[in-house]
């Protein structure tokens, strides 16, 4: 491992009465060099040289830039005042630095980079804290430009320059400095951002340049807009700079992870398998050490999903997975009792909705039954101020609730390690009939869209490939679809009903190739492989007119895929799930860390159409004309999509649900106070509110507009009559 080596230079007093003696504390870059140096947060060998003549510096940055190793780490820092010449050539100004004589008494930015461009190492950061003016003779003109591009001076390859600006803000007039003197805003946040901890953006546990320099412009910018740090870079990789050693647990991870609502602790899974991935030693053990945690959940969804992220994947069974495998009829086990035909109405199911909590809006988790009816015609009576539970389904042990298109039937999976998924009436709430070994797929599609079939998969077995079923719920027949997928899949089928999607949802820490197979729902055979993605597959949907597939990986990518010739129409980078419009022509792809910006795709062309800032996953209104956005500090925004703004906040702390079938309306569920709201989207005021949540698994809207479900955590069921507002 190579050497961490800094070197800080700063001058604050001049002999040249010239060059106005700088208001920076002078203590900046020993606060710098204590920060740098120590052991626990960046770990750097240090030499500090404070008003020094340019000779001795020149000499320091000679020698620190000789006898360097590839990989070594160099960091030289300097803050003070920068000077132009009449001819344009920059220079650093020492201690006894003379206006009049700056080609020998100051030091030449031309030869600090040649210094640094024979420095074999492939990391070099520079950092100047400094303002520039043009320096001439007294009663000369300057022949240069009125501002100094610094970074230009400084361009080469493995190399990195931080800028406190990058514009003139210091000028000369005869013999007199005017303007303002440098202050030491860029070194302090410098030091705040690497001392606290503050500037690890991702939460990994390592700050890397990339994010000290996005915190420390953010932060210089909002204090003093007239100056504006700049950046450039030509390394490859990304180049750690300390360590964060306040680092703990996220907040929206920890309360997902005490959550008793097990939709919550799933979601968790997200977050915890992104740290596993990219934190440091630290951040990884932690995450390990929940995920083992989870996978003794008393949640069969949540210890299935944990175990799949635990499980090691064997590279040989991933590559021979790339060709199709061969179908296999299987049945279904024979069910507890006869099942009887299901009628399905022939129309297309509504749009699944997503649900983001205040952890985080990925996953398993985000699956949500249907649409909230809302009644607000003025014919019409008005929802009452309070709704209570008007009906239970007292067996215990569910885990999981969904409802079907056709409005008769709702599923329901068993908890712990039963793998048994139950259908039932949904008028009468009597069992219909019972798959045994059996479980839901990884994404949770239980019905297809269209309503045509129930998609269940084999139960989960780590040594064993997942098989995916497709129960025709007309006549009871089976479709038995051996895929590639190690134990657990995910799935999902087209609004028509003809092709099948499906992918391996496991997600260990090791990256893996991970192909999207496509079957034809009526022989089970194979029609297609995509390849791209290099971890587990979580969400996949197709598109309304079923010639797109979107998928969106543990590999950060959301990719959308020309079912056509099955070539990939974009690929978006640190996403972390997403959702089609309900036109299909624009995909919402959610930020991976919480952090970035949800970005809007046009499927048509592949290109980001869109960015919402302060939102990082988010859910269309029915007409597609508003989207509902978590927010990174765990609230609920409404955006107007046509015209990218911000329109309300919908709640600081809450759990979307759905939309009602006009969009007029916003269930959210508020986790503090275990209820559910129904919000206005135009007065943006609660109008009603369901009582009698308490502690909740799982929440679910019916398709017919009228009862709400919650699965609490006994694994009872309760179920709210929500017509009176329809």
């Amino acid at each position: 491992m190579g050497r961490r080596l800094a070197l800080l230079v700063a001058t604050y007093e001049h002999q040249d009465s010239g060059l106005r003696q700088l208001t920076a504390p002078a203590h900046d870059a020993e606060t710098l060099a204590t920060v740098l140096r120590d052991p626990n947060i960046a770990g750097f060998e240090v030499t500090t040289l404070i008003n020094q003549p340019h000779h001795r510096v020149g000499e320091a940055i000679g020698d620190f830039y000789s006898d360097r190793r590839r990989d070594d780490l160099t960091l030289l820092y300097f803050t003070g005042h920068g000077l132009k010449d009449d001819s344009g050539r920059l220079y650093l100004a020492m201690t006894n630095t003379r206006r009049d004589s700056l080609l020998f008494t100051a030091l030449s930015a031309e030869h600090i980079d040649q210094a640094m461009d024979g420095c074999p190492s492939r990391q070099k950061v520079l950092i100047l804290d400094c303002c520039y003016s043009g320096a001439f003779p007294a009663g000369r003109l300057s022949k240069g430009d009125a501002e100094v591009h610094t970074l230009e001076r400084f361009q080469g390859h493995g190399r990195t320059v931080l800028t406190a600006s990058d514009a003139t803000q210091y000028s000369f007039e005869g013999d007199r400095a005017h303007g303002q003197a440098t202050q030491s805003v860029f070194t302090r946040y410098l030091v705040a951002g690497l001392r606290d901890g503050s500037a690890d953006l991702d939460g990994d546990g390592d700050i890397t340049l990339d994010e000290l320099y996005g915190y420390v412009h953010d932060r210089v910018v909002d204090e003093m807009p007239q100056q504006r740090p700049k950046k450039l870079d030509s390394v490859e990789g990304r180049i750690v700079i300390a360590r964060n050693v306040n680092w703990s647990l996220p907040a929206h991870l920890r309360n997902a992870l005490a959550s008793p609502i097990a939709t919550d602790r799933l979601s968790a899974l997200d977050g915890l398998a992104h740290l596993r991935r990219v934190g440091n030693e630290r951040v990884r053990a932690v995450a390990l050490e929940e995920i083992r945690r989870l996978a003794q959940d008393d949640s069969k969804v949540v210890s299935t999903a944990a175990m799949a992220q635990l499980r090691p994947v064997a590279a040989p069974k991933q590559e021979a997975a790339v060709k199709p495998p061969v179908p296999h009829s299987e049945s279904v086990p024979e069910p507890e009792a006869p099942a009887a035909p299901i009628t399905v109405a022939p129309r297309l199911r509504r749009r699944r909705f997503y649900l983001l909590t205040t952890a985080i809006a990925l996953g398993l988790a985000a699956v949500v039954g249907g649409l909230l009816a809302y009644g607000g015609g003025d014919d019409r009576e008005p929802c009452p101020a309070a709704l209570q539970p008007t009906a239970t389904l007292p067996r215990k042990g569910n885990d999981w609730i969904e409802f079907s298109p056709d409005e008769k039937t709702f599923l329901t999976m068993d908890a712990g390690s039963g793998n048994t998924v139950r259908l039932w009436d949904a008028k009468t709430r009597t069992p219909k009939s019972v798959l045994g070994h059996q479980t839901l797929p990884n994404n949770a599609v239980g019905f297809s869209p269209g309503g045509q079939f129930l998609v269940t998969q084999s139960a989960y077995d780590p040594d064993e490939a997942a098989t995916v079923q497709l129960l025709t719920v007309a006549n009871g027949q089976t479709i038995s679809v051996r895929t590639s997928a190690d134990g657990v899949a995910s799935a999902a089928v087209d609004p028509e009903g003809a092709v099948l999607a499906t992918a391996d949802a496991s997600h260990p820490a090791k990256e893996y190739k991970n192909p999207i197979q496509l079957w034809n729902t009526s022989t089970g055979k194979s029609i297609r492989t995509l390849t791209g993605h290099a971890n587990g597959v979580e969400t996949m949907e197709f598109s309304r007119d079923g010639k797109t597939l979107a998928t969106v990986g543990r590999d950060g990518k959301a990719k959308l895929w020309n079912l056509a010739d099955g070539n990939a129409i974009a690929t978006v980078s640190g996403s972390g799930g997403g959702q089609f419009s309900p036109d299909g022509k624009t995909f919402a792809a959610w930020s991976s860390d919480r952090t970035g910006p949800l970005r809007l795709i046009d499927v048509a062309t592949g290109d980001i159409d869109a960015r919402l800032s302060g939102a990082f996953a988010g859910v269309f209104s029915p007409d597609g004309t508003t989207i509902a956005a978590g927010t990174p500090s765990g609230g609920m925004r409404l955006w107007n999509v046509r015209k990218r703004e911000f329109v309300a906040d919908i709640s600081d702390k809450s759990v979307f649900l759905g939309f009602s079938p006009s969009g007029a309306v916003i269930a959210v569920g508020t986790e503090d106070t275990r209820k559910v709201e129904l919000w206005d989207v135009k007065s943006h005021k609660t109008v009603s509110t369901l009582t009698g949540i308490g502690s909740a698994h799982t929440l679910k809207m019916s398709y017919d507009d009228k009862t709400l479900a919650m699965v609490r955590k006994d694994g009872s069921i309760a179920f709210w009559d929500i017509s009176a507002c329809s």
